[in-house]
């Protein structure tokens, strides 16, 4: 007896969308909207860093999938792929950042959210030219006020804040 499947069972209906990790997370991210700007393409790459966070090194295909759902122009997801591919590039220089700039806090102690924030709004700060300090540490802090915990923006500020000093960069 083989166990090939029958004509009955190729055509029964296809079961429902099987969940996906994150869904417990984001909930239904591919149906929300996210705004056609710059700040988008942030919350798109911060979805995308999350994403790399449980499948190391799939930071393009996340880009792409989340991408397409979003519904971004091209130039905006340009920009979020710039902004998380050197996230993910850069990922032990910045992750030394934060660790030797968050005093008392040991990096075990930061959120999985807060340190992909952190992560991208560094490597936005330092690699991506065309945007103001200020104004990147500012989309970081509206980031971590949606996605991190209730006090999350004033780590995520205090600590670029205080990168950004440190290399003389105009806040």
């Amino acid at each position: 007896m083989t166990d090939l499947p029958t004509e009955e069972s190729s055509t029964a209906p296809s079961s429902p969308r099987q969940q996906r990790w994150d869904d417990g997370e984001w909930g239904n991210a591919e149906q929300e909207k996210i705004p056609q700007s710059r700040s988008g393409a942030r919350q798109l790459a911060l979805r995308a860093l999350y994403w790399e966070s449980a499948n190391p090194g799939q930071v393009g295909e996340a880009l792409q999938q989340l991408g397409e759902a979003c519904g971004l122009t091209p130039k905006l997801q340009t920009f979020a792929e710039q902004v998380a591919t050197a996230a993910v590039e850069y990922r032990s220089e910045l992750e030394d950042l934060v660790r030797d700039n968050a005093t008392n806090w040991h990096p075990d102690r930061i959120a999985r959210l807060d340190g992909l924030i952190l992560r991208l709004g560094l490597a936005e700060l330092l690699y991506i030219d065309d945007v103001p300090a200020r104004v990147t540490i500012h989309e970081a802090v509206e980031l971590a006020k949606t996605y991190g915990g209730g006090q999350s923006y004033r780590f995520v500020n205090g600590l670029l804040d205080a990168i950004a000093r440190q290399r003389d960069l105009d806040v």
